[in-house]
């Protein structure tokens, strides 16, 4: 009778985790469900508190398995329907994708354990916390990194986001837990409630402080840009096809002519799909029909003869020539990482230029009149190290994209929430162009201005302005909430518990 009670109590505490791992993606863009990160996180970590360490370990996996499965399924849209592999190989490669994400949740279970020992609930939540974020940077950084679904990202337009230009995404992530620890604690240790209620005190207090002394970190130019953002809608099925080309080509030049007025206009990444070099009269015949003061940024391929290597560029044109060749490459995608162990499963891919090299870091701007532009190609926008916090005043950032390898699925959405992010930690305006959307305006506030919606043709006209000084994010970036994770996470390994399953 035992034994059954017990079988059924695994059972539930298994379809609980599993739940709870479903409903996390919802949190985010499109759906913006807010309150579904919480209640997630609520019952993930009470069956963690309620199970022995092994079980904790095996549920922290079963949750992250649930929750990248549902959040990002859309990796089977770009190896199935682009990549032009076979249905069962398909599945095969999301499915390693989706488990080896999900490993990286299983020292959560065992860092939750360790917190049961700690001698303070205030301790408890500080471990509890410094281990979520410590395994979101993992994540973040390690083989390329995969910096999709950090808990932070689900709470653009809330309360907190007034904290994303002090400390940025992970403390978010970071007092979004404490939060529901601290709840989460009343609940189990009652006796403690006077300890929790004072921590939850403390945070809310914290944040409304903030929120009521808001503070301006940045000036905006009062002279605007006038810009052209062109979302020319090309399918995937049909942009690496050579009889596409002219078509592609005809696209752009009749959606740019009517915009001789602007200052820039904006294509997006690859927007031809074709070596620049083997273009370079179509550029400049493209140049000679604007105005002699309009400036055309687009992203394209390059070959460099000096150094015999290929780069995912933007360049930006006008009286010259800038380029800006791409940093942080997509692996399997762009390029294939240890070729030596993945070359056979390389060859299965069938991706057009993933023989890429990686930009270098000395060229991270380009000039444009008298202020610098800060350019980011694709899902750099997910990495604020990028950002670099030595890096000389800029006035705006782009970030041109191609979505359509991921088809009508989250993707785009969720990345269009991350660039969200970017422009509250840097309280400057980014402007967004999508090869099928979604291409945008987002303001210093992390407010979209204007967009053009996913899967139609269109043609974003506005004005953006330039922005002055530095948030203490751009300054100190996620260093000092990094340092303090690290300093927690060294004092819990080095206190041995005692023993608990």
């Amino acid at each position: 009778m035992y034994f059954f009670i017990n079988q059924n109590i695994i059972l539930i505490r298994y379809l609980s985790v599993s739940l709870a791992g479903i409903i996390y993606p919802y949190a985010f863009a499109p759906y913006d469900f807010k309150f579904l990160a919480y209640l997630s996180l609520l019952i993930f970590f009470y069956i963690l508190f309620k199970s022995s360490r092994r079980q904790s370990m095996k549920l922290s996996f079963i949750y992250g398995f649930f929750l990248f499965l549902f959040g990002v399924n859309w990796v089977f849209n770009s190896i199935y329907d682009y990549g032009g592999q076979h249905l069962y190989i398909s599945f095969l490669l999301t499915f390693l994708f989706i488990f080896l994400l999900a490993l990286i949740f299983v020292p959560f279970g065992f860092f939750v354990n360790k917190m049961s020992f700690s001698s303070t609930i205030h301790q408890r939540v500080i471990i509890g916390a410094s281990a979520w974020v410590f395994l979101e940077w993992i994540r973040s950084n390690i083989f390329g990194g995969f910096p999709w679904l950090l808990l932070g990202y689900s709470q653009t337009n809330t309360y907190l986001e007034v904290l994303f230009p002090l400390l940025g995404n992970y403390f978010i992530g970071f007092i979004v837990v404490s939060f529901i620890l601290y709840t989460l604690l009343i609940f189990i240790k009652p006796i403690e409630i006077k300890k929790s209620f004072s921590g939850i005190l403390i945070l809310i207090i914290s944040v409304t402080i903030f929120n009521i002394f808001k503070y301006e970190w940045t000036t905006h130019a009062l002279k605007p840009i006038k810009f052209s953002v062109i979302q020319a809608n090309i399918k995937q099925e049909i942009k690496f096809g050579e009889s596409d080309i002219t078509m592609i080509k005809k696209k752009f030049l009749s959606l740019s002519l009517n915009k001789k007025n602007k200052d820039l206009i904006i294509w997006p990444e690859t927007a031809i799909p074709t070596l620049y070099h083997n273009d370079k009269l179509f550029f400049s015949g493209v140049i000679k029909e604007l105005n002699t003061e309009t400036s055309l940024l687009s992203g394209v391929f390059r070959f460099d003869q000096d150094s015999d290597k290929f780069f995912n560029s933007l360049v930006l044109l006008n009286k010259g020539e800038q380029f800006y060749d791409k940093r942080h490459l997509v692996p399997f995608g762009e390029y294939v990482p240890f070729p030596s162990v993945f070359g056979l499963l390389a060859k299965t891919l069938n991706i057009p230029m993933s023989n890429l090299s990686k930009g270098s870091g000395n060229i991270t701007s380009l000039k444009f009149g008298r202020e610098y532009i800060y350019p980011l190609i694709c899902y750099e926008i997910a990495y604020p190290n990028l950002i670099n916090i030595h890096h000389k005043e800029f006035a705006l950032i782009l970030n041109i994209s191609n979505d359509a390898w991921f088809g009508d699925s989250l993707a785009p959405y969720q990345h269009l929430q991350i660039a969200k992010v970017r422009a509250l930690e840097t309280q400057r305006y980014i402007l967004r162009s999508a090869n099928t959307g979604v291409s945008a305006l987002i303001g210093p506030n992390g407010q979209i201005l204007d967009k053009i919606n996913f899967g139609v043709e269109g043609i974003l006209d506005g004005e953006v302005y330039s922005s002055k000084g530095r948030t203490p994010y751009m300054d100190f970036g996620d260093y000092p909430i990094l340092m303090l994770i690290f300093l927690f996470m060294f004092f819990i390994l080095s206190n041995k518990p005692k023993e608990n399953g």
